[in-house]
């Protein structure tokens, strides 16, 4: 568990006891999405043609969060531009 994650535990459990039921859960909403968007994910890869050994190239990644397509050789962020989502660029090999 990090450290965001850590956060929203314990501030679900002081919501809960200081607000009613639906706001509590309107702020917990939030605070969840805040939390998700820290916690980087992998991109997933689009290919849309061959190399001469008939390999697929790889050159769009699209952010697991909003679906928004980049450029794999031109555009590597550590969070997506359009939506904030953090990328988890530990493993960049792609199958």
């Amino acid at each position: 568990m990090n450290k965001y994650q850590d956060a929203f535990e314990k501030a679900s459990l002081c919501c809960l006891c200081t607000d009613t039921v639906e706001e509590a859960h309107e702020y917990l909403d939030v605070l969840k999405e805040l939390v998700d968007k820290a916690v980087p994910k992998k991109p997933d890869y689009e290919a849309d043609g061959y190399d001469e050994n008939g390999e697929l190239i790889y050159d769009t990644w699209i952010c697991p969060n909003c679906d928004k397509k980049y450029e794999v050789d031109y555009d590597e962020y550590d969070h997506c531009p359009n939506c904030g989502q953090a990328i988890d660029w530990s493993d960049e090999n792609v199958e």
